[in-house]
């Protein structure tokens, strides 16, 4: 299963997978083996990297609370779209237009070789009955489109890239 949450105004991807007693945990890529027991609804214990940690959560509407070796951190569940808006950050160079989640492609807005302005829609999608324009984090021009109209698409799939060069 794949969670987005916001931590400290950072967006982080979460994957995590159930292996009996064990879960494949997966941020921003990056695995970390974890064993676990559930203790109760809200309570567990896990070893990770040979450390044993008792942590509790609490889901409170879009909020986790995690209570951890006598820490509380918050996190913000957030929308796929959000996590679209993280790889935002690049001011020039070559950008990758990804889809934020599993969606069809509805429109392409603008083409390949054809100029665009920083925040410019270049192409809408669908998911969950409700479209959504992505909009180039950089000026310059279309150097590839790699989907078409109606083409369903996973999330992470590049559809297309823009080149500032």
């Amino acid at each position: 299963m794949i969670y987005t949450f916001k931590f400290q105004d950072e967006i982080y991807r979460v994957d995590l997978e159930e292996e009996g007693d064990h879960i494949k945990v997966a941020i921003d890529d990056k695995e970390i083996p974890v064993e676990f027991t559930q203790i109760d609804p809200n309570f567990y214990s896990i070893i990770t990297d040979n450390a044993s940690h008792s942590i509790g959560v609490l889901k409170r509407g879009k909020t986790l609370e995690i209570f951890i070796n006598g820490e509380l951190y918050e996190f913000e569940s957030v929308s796929g779209l959000e996590m679209y808006k993280k790889t935002e950050v690049a001011a020039s160079g070559v950008q990758e237009i990804k889809s934020p989640m599993p969606s069809r492609v509805v429109k392409i807005t603008k083409g390949e070789g054809e100029e665009v302005e920083e925040g410019e829609g270049v192409i809408v999608i669908e998911a969950m009955k409700m479209e959504s324009e992505l909009k180039s984090p950089i000026a310059g021009k279309i150097s590839e489109v790699r989907v078409n109209e109606g083409d369903a698409v996973e999330s992470g799939t590049v559809l297309l890239i823009i080149s500032s060069e």
